[in-house]
């Protein structure tokens, strides 16, 4: 009775210690280093050039779609026009490095609902399914809004105009510890959240 009570107990105890790892490796993030050029204001990197404020974060999509950060690293950034004249970014303005130098480029809006979400084609098969499970419906169609309201929208920004959203680049590996955003030239560097004090 006794051993059987300790090996439950061990059982509890290494229940807890793998969940608690999990929860660790699903929650890491990054956080901003000190660089040339680069202020952080409560571990938000903000750059400051002739046309535009911006500032960036490496931010978790919580979201619908819930799986969304399984492939992708997401960052939320925010752009502001400085000037008296509209001004253009574009995705080949902003690249990420990891800390071996591999370059990621940002993975379109319209690929991540491709990817992770049923075409517009295949909504009859959406809604056939969603007869014995109505919520599947809602979440597809909230899924499909929150891309177009929460993605960070590339082209013209008006004068003293702002766009905020977030990026999606491929997901770094879990060995990766540091890595960089490139803003035209400028770059901002990152390191893991569990890592910071080894910096």
């Amino acid at each position: 009775m006794a051993f059987e009570l300790l090996r439950s107990h061990h059982y509890k105890f290494f229940l807890l210690l793998l969940i608690s790892i999990v929860f660790t490796a699903c929650s890491m993030r990054y956080v901003p280093l000190p660089s040339p050029g680069v202020e952080i204001v409560e571990e938000v990197a903000v750059i400051s050039a002739e046309d535009v404020l911006l500032t960036v974060e490496n931010r978790y999509w919580t979201k619908e779609p819930d799986n969304l950060s399984d492939y992708f690293s997401t960052f939320f950034i925010s752009a502001k026009n400085l000037t008296k004249s509209s001004i253009n970014i574009t995705p080949e303005d902003i690249n990420l490095l990891d800390q071996f130098g591999n370059q990621f480029d940002i993975v379109s809006t319209d690929y991540v609902e491709k990817m992770l979400l049923p075409d517009d084609f295949d909504l009859r098969i959406v809604e056939l399914v969603g007869e014995k499970e109505p919520a599947l419906v809602d979440e597809w169609r909230e899924a499909k809004q929150n891309l177009i309201t929460y993605s960070f929208h590339f082209g013209t920004i008006l004068p003293g105009a702002k766009k905020s959203g977030f990026i999606f680049y491929p997901r770094l590996a879990s060995k990766n510890i540091k890595c960089s955003v490139i803003f035209r030239n400028q770059r901002i560097n990152f390191i893991r959240n569990d890592k910071k004090n080894e910096a």
